[in-house]
């Protein structure tokens, strides 16, 4: 389109190869057109960029205020649990089991913590043991110093009982002293809600104010995350538009200011200066006097000769045929080539035909006809004695 509107870029040093060969057909090319003086161009403004919010410096997490109260973490084995199931016991057997609840009781009224976890292990292994045999027995376990025994027997009574309120209290005690500061805040408000206690209320105001730090410490931590998130996306959304403007300015596989793709010099590699012409073709190539430079433009406009002059084995045959035609015999069988040659030769001859064909070259490439010029291709001008 643009060889259309002025002819006289083929004065460009990149098309140095068609006016020569244009002008060795014996056609004509206009004179260049005076330069205009280029005006300065307005700088582009650059691209808006995202203002990145200054990352806040990092809070130092408070150092742990001491609590005499903490325990250590006991270690298993823990108190047997008793057999799994419901059991069918004798009456011997829940006679037994009731004496051993009593001395454990006992034992617990005199301050033997020992003895009496020892008389309700005894009790349990009989078997059939309920939510609050096992809610008391973590009690003592809890007085004991042995927090994650007394975990495990609450997570047993609420297996059996979900909706034990002493269980739920008892363990939430056992995981404030462990410093599990999440778990006895939900335990405790748990057992509050199913069973409220008054001695439990000061504890909970306690592990709460412990809890509300951790609270807010997560909450900070999400924002933070959240919003380098979000700048992460933004930089990303930025780099993508900064890659599409410079897209448009550039185009891939453009052409640039007429030359091929694939960095070819002045056109296809290796065409001497005015290509002199192939052999068996009379006036060159056939081209009448006053080349229409919507030749060049069909050429380029063509995405599948695009394709193959950047490839270099094609440009390497291009330039082996270009410097001697007579080297297309060496390509007959290669019909990637021979289809290359083909599309070329058809480019030229839609822009004014190719009297006589290449002898020895295209002539025998398959589906490229006589190469000679039909009645429709004959110019309305010519003359009939001009027609061999």
């Amino acid at each position: 389109e643009k060889l259309k509107e002025d002819p006289s870029l083929l004065y460009d040093p990149k098309l140095q190869f068609f006016k020569d060969f244009i002008l060795s057909c014996g056609g004509k090319v206009p004179e260049p057109k005076p330069k205009a003086k280029a005006e300065p161009k307005a700088p582009e403004p650059e691209p808006a960029k995202v203002e990145e919010e200054e990352e806040e410096p990092e809070e130092p997490e408070e150092p742990e205020e001491p609590d005499p109260e903490r325990l250590e973490k006991d270690t298993e084995p823990y108190p047997s649990q008793g057999p799994s199931g419901e059991l069918d016991l004798s009456d011997d057997q829940l006679d037994k089991q009731g004496e051993l609840k009593q001395a454990a009781a006992e034992a617990l009224e005199d301050g033997d913590l020992s003895k009496a976890l020892e008389k309700m292990t005894q009790a349990f292994e009989i078997g059939n043991v309920s939510a609050m045999m096992f809610a008391k027995r973590a009690e003592v376990l809890l007085k004991l110093k042995r927090p994650c025994a007394c975990i495990a027997d609450c997570d047993a009574a609420l297996k059996i009982n979900p909706d034990s309120g002493k269980a739920f209290r008892v363990r939430g005690k056992a995981h404030r002293l462990l410093g599990h500061w999440e778990e006895a805040h939900k335990d405790l408000a748990e057992s509050q809600k199913l069973d409220f206690d008054d001695d439990t209320a000061e504890l909970q105001k306690f592990v709460d104010a412990k809890y509300k730090k951790i609270a807010e410490r997560k909450n900070k931590e999400r924002i933070k995350a959240e919003k380098k998130k979000e700048q992460e996306r933004k930089r990303r959304k930025e780099e993508a538009q900064r890659a599409y403007e410079e897209a448009k300015k550039n185009p891939s596989g453009g052409y640039g200011d007429g030359g091929f793709p694939g960095g070819f010099p002045g056109g296809f590699p290796g065409m001497p200066g005015g290509m002199g012409g192939f052999p068996g073709m009379p006036g060159g190539m056939g081209m009448p006097a006053g080349f229409d430079p919507s030749m060049l433009s069909g050429l380029m406009s063509d995405p599948e000769l695009m394709k193959a002059f950047s490839d270099p084995k094609m440009a390497a045959a291009m330039q082996d045929i270009m410097s001697n035609p007579g080297n297309i015999g060496k390509y007959q069988n290669d019909p990637d080539v021979m289809n290359l040659m083909q599309k070329v030769m058809g480019a030229f001859s839609k822009a004014g035909g190719m009297p006589g064909g290449m002898p020895g070259g295209m002539g025998g490439t398959p589906g490229a006809g006589s190469g000679g010029p039909t009645v429709e291709e004959v110019p309305e001008s010519t003359n009939v004695d001009e027609v061999d």
